[in-house]
């Protein structure tokens, strides 16, 4: 229990100073509510609001936290947050940056009363030659491979296509937004794309930004091999594969051949390497790219790159069962993109853990926590959220206790002149004026400093051991008011205290 106590203080700790950096520059308030949401969504490890309340153990009435937290999700999350938010995810990517996007759902089967509720393709139910469909949102995402290949999110947003906001354009206008954000933060990349983004538009937009990628075909594409037209059947049936290739499909190592020929799409003039992969399903499966594929060990490095696709998979398949997103309460539009955001946030912290693995212990506390059964894994961050919420179950308290509490502002409370002293003013016992400290002196002005009645008496007591006198009579104060209206304790008690220490030149009126 000792090691427990210390592990969950030290993670804790971790979480403050990750929150921190998320919400620096804002107001104190965001940086509570930052703090407090993604502690308690770790903590609870969901989405729902009221247990993230209930994992917060604040001293205050539970509906009390869940407004606050409700009030803080339905403002739109501000840019400079997101700007602070990349700049944390930056810092673990590599400089060759691949960057997967795809769209996934949110489906919310019961749901009636949410904001733009949408009719979407249920992936966890569909199959290739079945597609259902219920009421839900579309999530539009784009994560970026860290140094040790796991997934963060650079580019996130949940839309509907019964929205105000929705244009005609369709999933294409969120594409470009998502291009856009990563182009804008990490400059060039190796972008990647399911069939799903065969698209001519997708294509014309790459090559705007001058960006290089490798996207899925689809069997119905028409290409140009040296000046004849070929469909997608005919080039395979063409071709065995040449050379082969080990790769991870559907989590399990997989023995491959590949061929490679130059050609260009239909629609379009540039040359592009079109990559032909054999023996992974029924049939071949044809990628398109403007990597240079030269060489064996290029084409393989290019292929590979698209296989990498399954991590974003692994990502949405993560984000929704750890944190049980698609279970959410919240009904506006912009509250759902603001808890995806924090939930991204909190996908993030889960990355730092496993980056810096090397250089510190907390990646092993999380896993020893977790107690898990497989010694390796491709995907940690299962592992990672488990052993969190294990941590966090044991803390007896929130994250608020992290925050240091702001000074009082020293200069509201004076007493100006005279005519102030001469009139009875009234202060809580408990927080009577510690007489001791003292910020102006000149003009007649007395400043004075709030302080428990406990602690004056004690820093009473070691004045009176030094002799010391607390008012020089040079300050010129005639009278001074000690007076209360708390039944629990007496001021005259302190005022009599200071008139047998002589520390007052005159008698305090009572």
């Amino acid at each position: 229990m000792a090691d427990y106590t210390t592990n969950t203080g030290v993670m804790k700790r971790e979480i403050f100073k990750f929150t921190q950096k998320i919400s620096e520059g804002m107001a104190r308030p965001f940086q509570k509510f930052a703090a407090d949401v993604c502690y308690g969504a770790m903590a609870s490890k969901s989405c729902l609001i009221s247990e993230m309340a209930q994992a917060l153990q604040e001293d205050t009435q539970k509906i009390n936290t869940i407004e606050r937290l409700t009030r803080h999700l339905g403002n739109e999350v501000p840019e400079a947050v997101r700007g602070n938010y990349l700049n944390v995810a930056t810092k673990y990517l590599p400089e060759s940056v691949v960057v997967h996007i795809d769209d996934s759902d949110v489906v919310k089967p019961c749901g009636k009363a949410f904001e733009g509720i949408d009719r979407v393709r249920d992936g966890s139910k569909s199959t290739q030659t079945k597609s259902v469909m219920g009421n839900g949102y579309y999530v539009t995402e784009a994560t970026a491979l860290t140094y040790s290949n796991h997934p963060v999110s650079v580019f996130s947003e949940v839309w509907s296509t019964q929205s105000p906001e929705y244009t005609s354009g369709g999933q294409f206008e969120y594409t470009k937004k998502a291009v856009r954000a990563c182009v804008d933060k990490l400059g060039h990349v190796i972008f990647v794309m399911d069939r799903g983004y065969d698209d001519n538009d997708v294509f014309r937009l790459l090559d705007k930004y001058e960006q290089e990628y490798v996207i899925r075909l689809k069997l119905n594409r028409k290409v140009r091999i040296q000046g004849e037209k070929y469909s997608i059947g005919e080039l395979c049936s063409k071709y065995k594969g040449k050379y082969k290739a080990k790769v991870i499909y559907h989590g399990r190592k997989r023995k491959a051949r590949l061929s490679v020929v130059k050609g260009c799409l239909s629609g379009s003039d540039r040359l592009l390497s079109i990559i032909l992969i054999y023996g992974l399903s029924g049939h071949p499966m044809v990628l398109a790219t403007n990597l240079n594929t030269d060489t064996k060990a290029q084409l393989i490095a290019a292929m590979r790159h698209y296989f990498s696709r399954w991590r974003i998979e692994e990502y949405f398949r993560c984000k929704k069962q750890m944190f049980s997103f698609e279970n959410f309460r919240v009904r506006s539009l912009t509250a759902i993109n603001s808890l995806n955001f924090f939930l991204s946030a909190c996908m993030l912290f889960l990355a730092t853990l496993r980056e810096t693995r090397e250089k510190n212990c907390l990646f092993k506390i999380c896993i020893d926590a977790a107690a898990p059964l497989k010694p390796k894994v491709f995907f940690f961050y299962y592992r990672l959220a488990e052993g969190l919420y294990t941590l966090l179950s044991k803390a007896h308290s929130g994250i608020r206790g992290y925050f240091k509490p702001l000074k009082p502002n020293q200069r509201q409370l004076k007493i100006r002149g005279f005519a102030a002293l001469n009139r009875s003013c009234t202060f809580d016992a408990v927080s009577i004026f510690a007489l001791f400290d003292f910020y102006e002196n000149s003009n007649n002005i007395l400043a004075l400093k709030m302080d428990k009645l406990g602690q004056f008496i004690h820093k009473v007591s070691q004045l009176c051991a030094t002799k010391k006198r607390l008012i020089p009579e040079s300050f010129g104060i005639k009278r001074l008011f000690v007076i209360s209206y708390s039944s629990s304790q007496n001021p005259k008690h302190c005022g009599t205290y200071l008139l047998r220490c002589g520390l007052l030149p005159i008698p305090a009126v009572l």
